[in-house]
């Protein structure tokens, strides 16, 4: 007997392969971090891919799945860890909201936003510029005790949960820092974050610092987003875009590797081979840039961090950002580093790798369930015991950050990169001492 016809996909033909791989074995379901809160079957990596792959075959449409199926995914990839056939579902829903865009639209002010400011350099400055004036003359604070920035919608959200505006961004700091450490081991350009760059530049800051004292010389070239966002939320041409202007930007650069600090945008940045290798002009950099882009823990921890690192008797867990390689060296890189500093205590975090529920604007988009997904984090943290709780991603610094402040107003968050700083500004000073 002639075997079932195989179904045509109308759509997502690229990865209605991969959703077909699915064995709906339900394993997925305990490392969900929006199924864990919210335990319903759409919620689960399976449930998710069903729906997506009943619209690829005609049973009904995108936009009957909009609201929740695709919305609330993280697009984390929690559940890939889980899953056998290593279904990838945060790139099948990624590319759901691509396709549903293109057949209903985009919002305007989601295609303002993604298409006329987050790609310039000079509107992300313009930014910046107008947040710290907010800052200055008191109209930030106003409009946070008032309430008024919950009516700004996501850029509400994201300057109240980004906290005041810093009086510089990473680029007003170059002049402050010093030669690299001699003999100078290479070359790297620092990949600038833009939500970092407008929300916490310090921690940039530490890293171009630690990569100074280990011997790099650093160029911080002027960069629009990575791009990361338009694919998120699903505007694929802004997505390309951006990659096509940032692999323009960094062709001009004669460096060994590309260094990011938010493992997403870095993790971004090198699929720029995939969403840029066959543009005409930058594909080959695109390609190029893909290739050697790295996350600064993981190239220190392959390259070394030089000079002395000085104790830090600190307690300390790790969050470790869901955006990092699921089998990659990556995830142990900032536990190895850690465990160099001397006296510093490193302290076991059950569901380290579980999304904080941070995700680029998931926070403001869904802000119920983000909010549940932070507090069963802050359970995990303070059953730790730990003091400070260290991360390498931005959106996960301040959604951390916030839930502190909430949750564990004795916990401090810090970057891996401003812990590592400590430890050599520490030995710096004691060699002063002994010296003096």
């Amino acid at each position: 007997m002639a075997g079932a016809a195989v179904p045509t996909p109308r759509f997502l033909a690229d990865v209605y392969e991969a959703a077909s791989e699915c064995n709906k074995c339900s394993l997925c379901q305990a490392t969900c971090p929006a199924y864990v809160v919210n335990p319903v079957e759409w919620e689960t990596a399976r449930g998710r891919i069903a729906l997506i792959r009943d619209a690829m075959e005609g049973r009904l449409e995108l936009r009957d799945i909009e609201d929740g199926p695709l919305s609330s995914c993280l697009t984390c990839d929690n559940c890939v860890a889980a899953c056998a056939p290593r279904v990838p579902t945060g790139h099948i829903v990624s590319r759901a909201r691509q396709e549903l865009h293109a057949q209903e639209g985009y919002p305007w002010a989601q295609s303002f936003a993604l298409r006329s400011v987050l790609p310039r350099p000079g509107a992300l400055r313009a930014l910046h510029g107008f947040a710290r004036f907010t800052r200055r003359t008191g109209l930030y604070g106003l409009a946070r005790r008032t309430g008024l920035l919950s009516w700004l919608g996501t850029l509400g959200a994201l300057a109240e949960q980004g906290g005041p505006p810093p009086d510089r961004t990473v680029y007003q700091m170059l002049g402050d820092l010093p030669d690299a450490a001699q003999p100078v081991r290479g070359t790297v350009a620092m990949l600038v974050c833009c939500l970092s760059n407008l929300t916490a530049p310090e921690a940039t800051d530490a890293t171009i610092r630690v990569l100074l004292a280990s011997g790099y010389d650093v160029h911080v070239p002027q960069l629009g987003c990575s791009g990361l966002p338009a694919r998120t939320l699903g505007d694929r041409d802004a997505m390309v875009d951006m990659a096509v202007k940032n692999s323009a930007v960094l062709s001009r650069l004669d460096v060994d590797a590309y260094i990011g600090d938010t493992a997403s945008c870095t993790e971004h940045y090198r699929e720029y081979g995939s969403i840029a290798g066959d543009d005409r002009q930058v594909g080959e950099r695109a390609r190029e840039v893909a290739h050697h882009t790295a996350l600064a823990s993981d190239f220190l921890d392959r390259n070394g961090v030089r000079g002395d690192l000085g104790p830090l008797r600190w307690r300390v867990t790790i969050d470790e950002p869901c955006a990092l390689p699921i089998d990659g060296p990556e995830r142990g890189a900032t536990r190895r580093l850690l465990e160099q500093i001397p006296y510093l205590e490193i302290v076991p975090l059950h569901e380290r790798a579980m999304c904080c529920g941070g995700a680029g604007t998931y926070f403001a988009r869904q802000p119920e369930r983000s909010e549940a997904i932070l507090q069963r984090k802050f359970e995990n943290i303070r059953a730790s015991g730990a003091e400070i709780v260290v991360t390498e991603n931005i959106s996960c610094l301040l959604q951390l950050r916030a839930g502190a402040a909430r949750y564990a107003p004795n916990v401090k968050v810090m970057h891996i990169m401003e812990v590592m700083l400590a430890s050599l500004q520490g030995a710096e000073r004691r060699r002063a001492v002994l010296a003096g």
